[in-house]
């Protein structure tokens, strides 16, 4: 099973990139990622290491860890967890390093903050429309990351069946 499908598995909201860059531009793009954990050898470009030391300059406050099957970093701030890992030890250090915000959310939760999000858009001054549409895309993003892409609207009309926010 992939890293993602275990930490999904778990209740985890999980963004996959491709590559170091990829990774960046979702750092770049989102306030509300709390942990990055990357795999040391990576796709051409920077490997996991240097990610790690971006990582840690840019965003201080994300945790940053490392996995490999290979090899181990020398560097004793980055976490790490070698390979092959149990899918259980590597939801504990997950779990263990991004704090509060490893309390998976329920579905009910995720689609309860997308309608939020929505309402909150609706709701919103023309000055302050940027910033709620943001909200609302990274809610339904978050939504669709967990139910998938088609069946996050059928959930979401599901729950809130007569919803004015959907009208």
């Amino acid at each position: 099973m992939m890293t993602a499908e275990v930490l999904l598995d778990a209740g985890f909201m999980v963004l996959e990139a491709c590559s170091a860059n990829e990774a960046v531009t979702a750092l770049e793009g989102r306030d509300d990622i709390v942990a990055v954990l990357s795999d040391i050898e990576m796709p051409p470009g920077i490997d996991g290491i240097a990610l790690a030391g971006v990582v840690r300059e840019r965003w201080p406050s994300v945790a940053m860890m490392l996995t490999s099957g290979r090899i181990a970093p020398t560097d004793a701030d980055v976490l790490f967890i070698a390979k092959p890992w149990r899918a259980a030890d590597l939801i504990a250090h997950v779990a263990s390093v991004v704090g509060p915000a490893a309390v998976p959310l329920t579905d009910d939760e995720i689609l309860d903050a997308w309608r939020d999000a929505e309402l909150a858009l609706e709701a919103a001054s023309e000055a302050d429309k940027p910033e709620a549409a943001h909200h609302s895309m990274l809610a339904e993003q978050d939504a669709i990351e967990r139910f998938g892409a088609g069946a996050h609207a059928a959930a979401y009309d599901e729950r809130f069946p007569s919803d004015p926010a959907r009208e």
